[in-house]
């Protein structure tokens, strides 16, 4: 009986992960996973943003010639928003925006060919062999907006999950 039982956890756990052998392990008090297999992303939240959303939005930005002089381009990638399920038109709820990069971007971003936003640092969360996770460090500037300092938190949980060297250490 007892063997039973313990098959049983073994096979709800493996049920319940986030369906990707190689997901980095999952941080206490986040059971909620999220997995984008497209880009890699693997995120977790708190048991209390059970019902979450998930927005694609986009960054974009000019990109620069060799002598920063001209623009000759732009640049483009995805911004995985995760949003509380307690958010309102009314009473927002502090949005978790994960942008995406490819390496080739990441490169050009830290080689000043371009920047998605005027002021503040986009810091890498995490890469994997494709992309590079970053958040921009004014994602939560607005202390008004609830949850502020939870959704600070989760992002913090999640990128302490990740252990390998940034690309570029900051």
């Amino acid at each position: 009986m007892r063997k039973l039982l313990q098959i049983s956890a073994i096979i709800t756990l493996l049920a319940t992960g986030c369906g990707s052998s190689n997901a980095p392990s999952q941080p206490s008090g986040l059971p909620l996973c999220y997995h984008n297999a497209q880009y890699g992303l693997t995120f977790f939240l708190p048991g209390n943003w059970q019902g979450y959303s998930v927005l694609i939005h986009q960054w974009d930005a000019a990109l620069y010639s060799a002598d920063n002089q001209r623009v000759v381009g732009t640049e483009r990638g995805p911004i995985i928003v995760f949003r509380n399920p307690e958010w309102r038109a009314g009473e927002p709820y502090q949005d978790i925006p994960i942008m995406i990069f490819t390496r080739n971007q990441w490169d050009a971003l830290h080689s000043g060919k371009f920047f998605p936003y005027a002021g503040g640092v986009i810091s890498e969360m995490y890469h994997n062999h494709k992309y590079v996770f970053g958040i921009y460090s004014r994602y939560n500037a607005d202390d008004s907006v609830r949850s502020w300092k939870e959704a600070d938190d989760i992002l913090g949980r999640n990128c302490a999950v990740h252990t390998t060297a940034h690309l570029y250490p900051e």
